[in-house]
């Protein structure tokens, strides 16, 4: 065990231990290294400014060689604990000795920089989607550049200048550094759990503060037992937004940016099993040809930069009733594994809630991952999210809705709202009424007005009552139409 993280910067080799290994990585990057080009306006990963790029080693290729993965990331809610085996590439690595990167030419030719702020954050989305060698077309660019918002309004040219680039070769940003070193570093560190632990005086009040970066789930179930009130990271796109913005002041994180078996989705022939620290964009890969009704919400919930460090599980544990998430899982009555040094558990997440952010989880239980049935092909599923605007946004109102038939009438039903109470409900009622029902236009008029019977929403920001009222009966009108009513003419 080590008491330091280690991680590259632009190709150079940094120790970090102590309260530094608390900071946001953009803080790190800003302020220690002195690499300004990466700015910081939201601090909650909206608008992109931040934008770098992090590489880890991914799994072995046939040959049995591994090579770094790079993705984008948010700079600003990535904390300097999740980095810990890192290479993280800045605006300031992507010049060829005074040659600036072909993106970078491309934006300047294209009048793609206007106030200048946003461009570093762009160049890098644009040079995260080059390493995935994407087809710039003019969808996969907006699709691609979701995460960052530029406040000149210059879109046009930021994407006339990323479909340029296909007019050239253009090379990786990833070629100006010594790629085989940096793997011979890290293969050795990676076998080490890092532990930290340090005072702090704040506010004329010393704190003692500590973070534990695990390479086994042992080790992250032991050390959860041992300790108390442990603020677990896997993603933190939530959590590292809350200590941004002085909500929770967390005395003991534990990282599982380590725990490889935690990273997989195995499917059999009975389940789909996702391990708690997938990403968002690795379930949404899967998902695209696996399960098109949630790709459908992955793609629109969050950018890539999110999507690339945030896991379902981290959704799950959250507990927001208005996870995008949520949905889906009631109705398809998924189950949620808790480890403990006790052994393991499965809870249905229809069970999981018991109130306002009141997991039925002990304190010494880990979400180690998530498991649902396969479904039949001709299962009715649809899951609809509403928000202000369509990428990117928090859900005003969120649903699930499956249908299982039998003999052209409704078997199985199963509802499930969010934005409508301190926790997603699933509406019993509704669900009763439409047993061996068929499936009409007027069957539908009558289950939305007990839906909205049976939910008792609040007004506040996003919305009032009244609208999510409407909006629960309604969404079962709209499903009907896009799902059912070709099912009628079908039978």
């Amino acid at each position: 065990m080590r008491d330091y993280l280690l991680i590259y910067v632009n190709g150079r080799r940094y120790q970090v231990s102590g309260a530094q290994g608390f900071q946001s990585l953009s803080d790190f990057l800003r302020y220690d290294l002195g690499l300004v080009g990466t700015k910081v306006v939201c601090a909650e990963g909206d608008c992109g400014s931040c934008t770098v790029l992090v590489g880890r080693i991914g799994l072995p290729n046939s040959e049995g060689d591994s090579k770094l993965n790079y993705q984008s990331i948010n700079s600003c809610i990535q904390y300097l604990y999740q980095l810990d085996c890192a290479h993280i590439i800045t605006v300031e690595a992507l010049k060829n000795k005074e040659q600036i990167h072909p993106i970078q030419q491309a934006m300047v030719d294209a009048m793609g920089s206007q106030c200048g702020y946003c461009t570093p954050g762009f160049v890098m989305s644009l040079a995260a989607m080059q390493e995935k060698e994407e087809v710039m077309t003019r969808k996969s660019v907006q699709d691609g550049l979701t995460g960052n918002l530029c406040r000149c309004t210059g879109y046009e040219q930021i994407i006339d200048a990323a479909l340029n680039l296909d007019a050239k070769p253009v090379p990786s940003v990833t070629e100006n550094f010594d790629e085989k070193t940096i793997l011979s570093d890290f293969a050795v560190y990676l076998t080490q759990a890092v532990f930290c632990e340090f005072e702090e005086n704040w506010n004329g009040v010393a704190r003692k503060l500590k973070y534990f970066v695990p390479v086994s789930l042992a080790e992250a179930v032991s050390f959860q037992q041992k300790n108390d009130n442990v603020t677990v990271v896997a993603g933190g796109t939530d959590i590292s937004v809350q200590i941004n913005k002085e909500r929770i002041e967390p005395d003991c994180i534990m990282s599982l940016v380590h725990l490889s078996e935690l990273k997989s989705i195995f499917v059999d022939e009975q389940f789909v099993t996702v391990g708690a620290r997938v990403s968002w964009s690795e379930l949404g890969k899967f998902c695209q040809k696996n399960l098109p009704q949630l790709a459908e919400i992955i793609a629109i919930f969050a950018s890539p930069q999110i999507k690339n460090c945030g896991t379902l599980a981290g959704n799950i544990a959250n507990a927001s009733p208005i996870a995008d998430s949520l949905p889906f899982l009631y109705v398809i009555e998924a189950e949620v594994e808790l480890t403990s040094p006790d052994g393991v558990r499965w809870l249905e997440i229809n069970q999981f809630y018991q109130g306002y952010k009141k997991l039925a989880m002990n304190p010494d239980e880990l979400i180690t991952s998530i498991r649902w049935q396969m479904q039949d092909p001709d299962d009715l599923l649809k899951l609809y999210k509403v928000s202000k605007r369509k990428d990117l946004d928090i859900s005003t109102f969120t649903a699930g809705i499956y249908i299982k038939m039998n003999n052209n009438k409704i078997q199985i039903s199963r509802l499930a709202y969010g934005g409508v109470g301190p926790v997603v409900l699933r509406l019993p009622e509704t669900e009763q009424f439409l047993y061996n029902k068929a499936l009409t236009l007027e069957t539908f008029l009558q289950a939305g007005k007990i839906a909205r019977e049976e939910i008792q929403p609040i007004s506040d920001v996003r919305s009032s009552a009244d609208y999510r009222l409407q909006l629960a009966e309604n969404i079962l009108m709209k499903f009907y139409y896009e799902c059912c009513k070709h099912q009628v003419k079908k039978a």
